[in-house]
């Protein structure tokens, strides 16, 4: 998504340091982590950890050591197969989760399965039933602006990518996916300004202005970045992004 949902929402993923999901739904956490423990919670979120630095097949060895269907369980099972390429193992898991306590992280990881597919009418449904479900997270509201940016709803992707950076100023991936926007309005002067007031660098900016000068059809939404790699320019996604 510095461009989190442009390789077909590859790029919905400008991704910056992943932080702890927020949830606006009401949410039974009896019922997520049914089946699980101290033990067990505390074993997922070390699982989860292992994802965000980008070892997704890591990641599905210890689920299946796990050995839970619990909802969290099974939600961190289909965001570390979309990231191997398993779209239909990953895409079944997600339907199973949209009707439960996980339905806007359910959503989101389907509308980022689905934009990167090349299927983005069908990816911004999901996308913005997840920012209903959540309307504060963040990394849900910037992989869909930046699948909104993809879309050319320049004016509903600027809402979100604002509507982020209310919520988390300066957030590296809908910081980046700003910049993206206003150099593909052609507007290379604001561009540099927004970049300067955000914190962007050289660099970042230079490569965020050669993505915008690509021709269509758009990189996909980019999956989060591992936690500890360097801030790449425009990828909010490899969720996405996730845009």
């Amino acid at each position: 998504m510095a461009v989190a949902l442009l390789p077909a929402l590859a790029a919905l993923a400008a991704c910056a340091p992943i932080g702890p999901r927020q949830h606006d739904a009401p949410v039974d956490p009896a019922v997520c982590s049914a089946g699980l423990g101290p033990a067990e919670n505390t074993r997922l979120a070390a699982i989860e950890q292992v994802l965000r630095d980008g070892k997704p097949y890591a990641a599905l060895a210890q689920l299946d050591a796990m050995r839970s269907e619990a909802p969290s369980v099974q939600l961190v099972r289909a965001d570390a197969l979309r990231r191997i390429d398993r779209p239909h193992e990953a895409a079944a898991l997600y339907q199973q989760l949209l009707s439960g306590c996980q339905s806007a992280q359910a959503h989101h990881g389907l509308g980022l399965l689905l934009a990167n597919q090349g299927k983005l009418a069908e990816g911004l449904t999901h996308l913005q039933a997840a920012r209903s479900a959540a309307p504060t997270d963040v990394r849900v509201r910037n992989d869909l602006g930046y699948a909104l940016l993809l879309a050319q709803r320049t004016e509903e992707a600027r809402f979100e990518l604002l509507t982020v950076l209310d919520l988390s100023p300066r957030e590296p991936r809908a910081s980046r996916n700003l910049v993206l926007l206003t150099m593909r309005e052609g507007r290379p002067e604001k561009a540099r300004e927004l970049a300067a007031s955000l914190g962007l660098d050289a660099a970042t900016l230079e490569r965020l202005g050669q993505q915008a000068s690509q021709s269509p059809p758009p990189q996909p939404m980019p999956e989060p970045a591992p936690a500890l790699a360097a801030p790449s320019p425009a990828t909010v996604a490899k969720e996405p992004a996730r845009p």
